[in-house]
């Protein structure tokens, strides 16, 4: 049995608590590998319907259009990873964690809108690299790499929100509430200037602009955008930031929980994930996962896998009893 049947199996019950169909799961986990579309259309179906029980459907439009530039761009760069299957994926390891790891910490609609939608600004990151992978067509041999002309992909007005409301401030108040010393200006600042796009700030920024102009044109309750909106996309924000940002203050899962469970989930879920060394990605059945006695045991069968994962965890967790165990 692979991990999806058992997380499955061991989350079923939750499903009314975070919106999903386990029928639909389960039909989803069994659709082959080799069906990358089958498996995305259904992917991203099960994700509607877990974001329209809170009213916000329409975002599920950043997946579908997310789903379609990944799948055409495949021949252009075939290692893209599909977010619409990972997405999803994420969520329910998530789900997992929450309920038998951090006793139910995260709250389930903060953790719908981390977990299903932390990787909606790939596209950025996937147009950044195609660009620079045009002007390295530019160079001739003994060429100053001084020289190399280059384009410059930068968001603009991307964090100005209704009412002039900067979005870098209402995150960075949340990451100092979480006790980590990113300065989130100061990180976009740097992404600019050195031409790698971060998808994890860009999905933060998108959808929290998106969502602001829903609730302003949907009239919805404010406090629940600042209450658990503004969070979800702080954490959506430092997913993706690299580890060098963490060497002062890691995530830790009783002042931050909610980035610590979205980085957590991503860095486990490994499965499943098309590379240009495997376009099918690695097999379910590799990967286990388990929690016993305030600990929780993940396992994988492939030792590279194994070893770049626990290198993550340990930059960027905060794990002082040693509660997270990654073996065979």
């Amino acid at each position: 049995m692979g991990i999806n049947t058992n997380l499955l199996n061991r989350i079923a019950r939750e499903n009314t608590k975070y919106g999903f169909n386990a029928k639909e799961i389960e039909e989803f986990i069994t659709i082959p590998r080799s069906q990358f579309r089958c498996r995305q259309k259904k992917a991203n179906k099960i994700i509607e319907g877990i974001i329209k029980r809170h009213g916000k459907g329409e975002l599920v439009r950043y997946l579908d259009r997310l789903a379609t530039v990944e799948y055409n761009i495949r021949e252009i760069e075939p290692w893209v990873r599909d977010h619409d299957v990972h997405a999803l994926l994420t969520f329910l390891l998530g789900v997992f964690i929450n309920e038998h790891f951090l006793n139910q910490i995260v709250d389930p609609f903060q953790w719908k809108l981390a977990g299903l939608f932390h990787d909606v600004g790939y596209p950025a990151e996937i147009a950044n690299n195609i660009l620079k992978r045009y002007t390295d067509q530019l160079k001739i041999s003994g060429q100053d790499d001084t020289r190399l002309a280059y384009f410059r992909v930068a968001p603009v007005d991307l964090d100005v929100l209704t009412n002039d409301v900067k979005s870098l401030d209402l995150i960075q108040k949340e990451l100092n509430n979480w006790g980590l010393t990113v300065d989130a200006k100061n990180v976009c600042t740097n992404m600019v200037e050195s031409r790698k796009m971060c998808h994890g700030i860009i999905s933060s920024l998108s959808v929290l602009y998106m969502i602001d102009l829903l609730y302003q044109q949907e009239k919805w309750d404010q406090r629940d955008f600042e209450n658990d909106v503004v969070p979800a996309c702080a954490a959506i924000f430092v997913h993706n930031l690299p580890t060098r940002c963490f060497e002062s203050a890691k995530l830790d899962q009783n002042r931050a929980a909610l980035p610590y469970l979205l980085r957590l989930s991503d860095c486990l879920q490994d499965w499943e994930r098309p590379s240009a060394e495997n376009h099918e990605g690695l097999s379910d059945s590799g990967f286990d996962i388990d929690a016993q006695d305030g600990r929780l045991i993940f396992k994988v069968a492939y030792p590279n896998r194994r070893h770049k994962i626990m290198k993550e965890i340990e930059s960027v967790i905060s794990d002082p009893n040693n509660n997270i165990e990654i073996t065979v």
